[in-house]
């Protein structure tokens, strides 16, 4: 089971981490100076990983909330069954 919560975080950080990517290219050819530019990615940089950070925090807590969720419901289906 945690081979296949693996897969879209791997496809998530992947799309982060070309945005970050993008973006830096971006301002690399931006008409700024380069010291200008670098403490831009690097803003950029650490605002980005801050918000994956805790999108990845959300959707972690969010699935153990789904876990737990469907761990009650099949008590009680089993539970439901049992009674017929």
């Amino acid at each position: 089971m945690s081979e296949k919560i693996k897969r879209p975080m791997t496809g998530l950080m992947m799309l982060v981490g070309g945005g970050m990517l993008g973006a830096g290219l971006g301002l690399l050819f931006a008409p700024c100076a380069g010291e200008k530019s670098r403490k831009k990615m690097m803003r950029m940089g650490k605002s980005i990983g801050n918000r994956s950070d805790r999108m990845m925090r959300d959707l972690s807590d969010r699935m153990d909330e789904l876990v737990d969720t469907m761990s009650g419901m099949s008590g009680k289906a089993g539970k439901f069954m049992h009674l017929r």
